[in-house]
């Protein structure tokens, strides 16, 4: 089925193929809080709504704010083709800033997290054309999606409660694998991006790979961490390959595997938590991995 030119204009705006890969960091997050207490069900779904709402309104923001960019470097885009006014960009993507606040309130800790996102956003907005480490924002915004979904839903909190080690352990993996491809993306307007991107991108991976390491030692009961790693790596590695050849087909690779990073996490924590998580907790990566792997048939990821 053909979809209209307007409504698929828009799916590419909000970068719907990222959208799956979002929903399940914020649900590892939820997985995280499930092996200590049970999970409120309005409580999680409230979460994965924020996460969700934040980041449509981060890609309209964006879109809006370098409209005038874009307009030279990816004239595809909705507005610069004026498919959307652009003011209508700005007021939805403040409306969903405003919905994702109001979902993350159920917690003072998961508010607060929202909150911050959205500061991350508007850095990352502003200054991201001007500012290589501007990534680190970026990357920060995605860090923190497992916390807003741990904060979200982890039993009542005491002053002194912090995220468990291997959670935050999950966020920076987050945090360098989406700086590494997002530093790799910016060569993507270029008129000829450097095919030599390889190095760039390994770095992350090797990062991700010493996370992983530093997780394995920790003495909490978290083993098979290892194998959990493989599909992440597969899927690494076959990204380097395409990305020689295209940097948008590396790129869209990259993105469309986040999920696997939770994957290298939750599979350990299902073998610590034993029956406190359920077993369909595991089929979220996959799922979602494949889910926006499908969906950048239809609109780009970037």
């Amino acid at each position: 089925m053909k979809h209209p030119p307007k409504f698929k204009a828009f799916l590419a705006s909000v970068r719907t193929p990222n959208l799956p890969s979002v929903a399940c960091n914020v649900f590892s997050g939820i997985a995280f809080a499930a092996v200590a207490a049970p999970i409120n069900t309005w409580h999680a779904a409230a979460a994965i709504t924020s996460g969700i709402c934040i980041y449509l309104a981060g890609n309209l923001l964006n879109d809006w704010h370098d409209r005038e960019w874009d307009a030279i470097h990816r004239p595809e885009r909705a507005l610069p083709q004026r498919i959307f006014q652009a003011s209508s960009y700005l007021m939805l993507a403040i409306t969903l800033c405003g919905a994702g606040l109001v979902a993350a309130a159920i917690n003072p800790r998961s508010l607060a997290t929202a909150i911050v996102i959205i500061g991350l956003i508007l850095i990352y907005t502003k200054t991201h054309k001007v500012w290589k480490l501007a990534v680190i924002p970026m990357g920060l915004c995605r860090a923190l999606l497992p916390l807003l979904g741990y904060f979200a839903c982890a039993a009542p909190l005491s002053p002194s409660m912090q995220p468990p080690q291997a959670l935050v352990l999950f966020a920076i993996s987050l945090l360098v694998h989406v700086g590494g491809l997002s530093l790799i993306a910016r060569s993507e307007s270029l008129a000829n991006p450097s095919p030599n991107l390889a190095p760039d991108l390994i770095y992350p991976i090797a990062v991700a790979l010493t996370t992983l390491a530093a997780h394995s030692s920790n003495n909490i009961g978290f083993n098979h961490v290892w194998p959990a790693a493989l599909p992440y790596l597969a899927w690494s590695f076959l990204a380097i390959f395409l990305l020689r050849k295209s940097v948008h087909s590396g790129v869209s690779m990259l993105l469309a595997g986040i999920p696997l990073i939770d994957w290298m996490f939750l599979i350990p924590l299902s073998k610590y938590a034993g029956t406190q998580l359920s077993p369909f907790a595991l089929l979220a990566p996959p799922v979602a991995c494949l889910l926006g792997k499908f969906l950048q048939k239809i609109v780009p990821a970037t």
